[in-house]
C-alpha cells in the first residue's frame, strides 16, 4: 500500500513540486495562525477615553475619574496618562491607598515626572480650594481652583475652565454657588513654582 501511495505521489508531482506543495500548505496554515494570534491580541479600546477623562479632570468630576479601572486602561495607548487621572480622582475622593497604586501604575507605564508633578500639585491646589470654600474664604478658594487648572493644564484657558471647576466643586460640597465674578484675571506667579522647578 505504501509503495502504491509513493508511486502515485511521484507520478502526480515531481520531487520539487511535492516539496513546494508541502511548503505552500505550511505557509497557509502558518499565516492563518499568525492572523488569528494578531486578532486575539488586539484588544479594542475607547478612542475617546483620554479626551473624556481630561474633560472630567478639568471640571473636577472626581467620581467619574475614580471609576476608571485597570482593566479598562491596560490596553489603551495613553494608559499612563489615564492611570494618573484615575489616581487624581481617587485622591480627591479619599481613596488614598488605591490612588497610590494607580500612581505606581502610571509610573510603570511611563508617565513623565513632569506630568505626574503637575497633576499631583494641581490636586493639592484643588484640596486647598475645597478647604477654603468650606470655611467661607471664597477669594482664596477661587484662587486655588484657578491655580489647580493652571498647574495641571498649562496653556489652557485657566480662567474659563476654572469657572466650570469652581461651580462643580461648590456643588459637590453642597455649598451655594461661588461669586465667580471675583475670579482673578491671572494666577499669581507663586502658584506655578512647582511647574518651573520641574521644567
Amino acid at each position: 500500500m505504501k509503495l502504491l501511495f509513493n508511486r502515485i505521489r511521484s507520478w502526480l508531482f515531481t520531487p520539487s513540486q511535492a516539496a513546494q506543495t508541502a511548503t505552500d500548505v505550511y505557509e497557509i496554515h502558518a499565516s492563518k495562525d499568525t492572523t488569528h494570534d494578531a486578532r486575539a491580541h488586539m484588544v479594542p479600546y475607547d478612542e475617546n477615553l483620554l479626551e473624556r477623562s481630561r474633560t472630567q479632570w478639568q471640571f473636577g468630576d472626581w467620581e467619574s475619574l475614580a471609576k476608571l479601572e485597570r482593566d479598562t486602561l491596560q490596553h489603551h495607548p495613553d494608559r499612563a496618562k489615564l492611570a494618573l487621572l484615575a489616581a487624581s480622582g481617587r485622591l480627591q475622593t479619599g481613596q488614598d491607598a488605591e490612588a497610590r497604586q494607580y500612581i505606581r501604575l502610571a509610573q510603570d507605564w511611563g508617565v513623565s515626572k513632569k506630568l505626574l508633578t503637575r497633576i499631583l500639585a494641581a490636586g493639592v491646589h484643588n484640596s486647598l480650594g475645597r478647604a477654603a470654600a468650606i470655611v467661607g474664604d471664597n477669594p482664596r478658594a477661587l484662587q486655588h481652583f484657578q491655580s489647580a487648572i493652571a498647574t495641571g493644564a498649562p496653556g489652557s484657558e485657566a480662567r474659563l475652565l476654572a469657572q466650570a471647576r469652581i461651580s462643580n466643586q461648590y456643588h459637590q460640597l453642597g455649598l451655594p454657588p461661588a461669586p465667580i465674578g471675583a475670579l482673578p484675571n491671572a494666577v499669581p506667579s507663586s502658584s506655578t513654582f512647582i511647574i518651573q522647578s520641574v521644567s
